[in-house]
C-alpha cells in the first residue's frame, strides 16, 4: 500500500470528529437520564405542587387544611355575620284605671263658667300646693265673681280630722287674696274612692243679698 501523510488540516478534522463522537453520546445519555428522573414526578398527581388560591388562608402550623369560612347561605363563601339579636318586647304600660283620680297638682279652670277643680290629699297635705294657690288668683278674676256671689267649695265626706285639715288649708289659701271665710260655703259629697287624693270643686254662686 501507499503511505499517506496527514496534513495539519487533516489532523484537526480527525481530532474534532473524535471529540464530537465522545460529546454527542454523552449528551444524549445525560438528557435521557435527566428526562427519566423528572417525567414521573411531573405526571404523578400526588407529587404535583398545588398553588394556593389568592384568597385561601395558609394552613395551620400542624399542616392541616383550613376550614372554609361560613357562607352567605347561597353556597358562596363570605364574611361571617352573627344573627341579629331578637327585639325584646316593650314593657307593657301600667293599665289606666278610669276611676282613679288625677294626681295631686292637677288643676282645671273655666273662667267663663266660674269653676275650678284641683286635687287634694288630706293624709299627705296640710296646705294647698304652690301651683293651686297661684291658680286661685286667676279663678277670682272670673266674670262670675260679682259683688253678690259666694264661692261654693265641694269636698269629699271625710273623717272629722281630715275634713278640718282640708277646710283649714282652703281657707288659708283664699285669705292670701283677701277672701274671708264668710264668703266660702263648704258642701260635702259622698265618695267611695279608695284613693288618698280627692277632687275639690270651686264654683261661684249668686246670692240674693250683697256680698
Amino acid at each position: 500500500m501507499r503511505g499517506y501523510e496527514f496534513t495539519e488540516r487533516g489532523k484537526f478534522i480527525i481530532v474534532f470528529l473524535s471529540i464530537a463522537l465522545l460529546i454527542i453520546p454523552a449528551a444524549v445519555i445525560t438528557f435521557r437520564a435527566w428526562d427519566s428522573s423528572q417525567s414521573p414526578l411531573s405526571n404523578d398527581p400526588d407529587n404535583q405542587i398545588v398553588q394556593p388560591m389568592p384568597n385561601d388562608p395558609p394552613p395551620d402550623v400542624n399542616g392541616n387544611e383550613p376550614t372554609d369560612p361560613p357562607g352567605d347561605g347561597n353556597g358562596e363563601q363570605g364574611s361571617f355575620n352573627p344573627p341579629d339579636e331578637p327585639d325584646m318586647p316593650d314593657e307593657p304600660d301600667e293599665p289606666i284605671d278610669p276611676d282613679r283620680p288625677p294626681e295631686v297638682g292637677f288643676i282645671d279652670i273655666n273662667l267663663t263658667a266660674g269653676t275650678m277643680q284641683f286635687m287634694f290629699a288630706p293624709e299627705l297635705q296640710n296646705a294647698l300646693d304652690t301651683d293651686t294657690v297661684s291658680m286661685l288668683g286667676e279663678f277670682l278674676s272670673s266674670p262670675r265673681n260679682t259683688s253678690d256671689s259666694k264661692i261654693l267649695i265641694e269636698v269629699p265626706a271625710l273623717p272629722a280630722n281630715q275634713t278640718a285639715n282640708l277646710t283649714s288649708a282652703i281657707t288659708d289659701a283664699f285669705s292670701q287674696y283677701g277672701v274671708q271665710q264668710r264668703d266660702l260655703t263648704f258642701e260635702a259629697y259622698q265618695s267611695d274612692s279608695d284613693y288618698s287624693s280627692f277632687v275639690i270643686v270651686l264654683t261661684f254662686i249668686q246670692t240674693s243679698g250683697p256680698k
